[in-house]
């Protein structure tokens, strides 16, 4: 009486663990690429709506603010909800100019470690200057 194998074998249960570790190896950097990605939007976010409260403040009492306690956040400069990013201001005679300077775990976005807004509406990046279109 001959007997049929039942269940994976010891070599093909590696054969699996290898090809998986081959699909992770490959798809891995481009996820994280992906979520440093989307934490830009963040960036963005934060910026568009402080330059709003700085503008509300301008219309109430004729002036910016470099204090961001002033416009209702925590402190004069903040990290934003996830901690990837430190926001500030800078107040000069032409206007304000804010910034979300990448913190923590986002500095291993390399493209894209400053967002920059003045009171133009002027949006700028810095290394790479077209961060605000992704």
């Amino acid at each position: 009486m001959s007997r049929t194998p039942q269940g994976f074998g010891f070599i093909e249960l590696l054969v699996v663990l290898a090809i998986l570790a081959i699909l992770a190896s490959v798809l891995m950097p481009g996820y994280q690429e992906q979520v440093l990605r989307s934490y830009r939007t963040e960036a963005m976010q934060i910026l568009l709506k402080v330059a709003g409260l700085q503008e509300m403040l301008l219309v109430d009492q004729r002036r910016y603010s470099a204090d961001l306690t002033e416009l209702g956040f925590a402190a004069k400069q903040f990290v934003t909800e996830s901690g990837r990013y430190k926001i500030s201001a800078l107040v000069t005679e032409q206007g304000y100019q804010l910034k979300a300077q990448a913190q923590q775990a986002q500095t291993e976005d390399k493209n894209c470690q400053v967002f920059l807004l003045n009171s133009y509406g002027q949006k700028s990046s810095e290394p790479d200057s077209v961060c605000w279109t992704y």
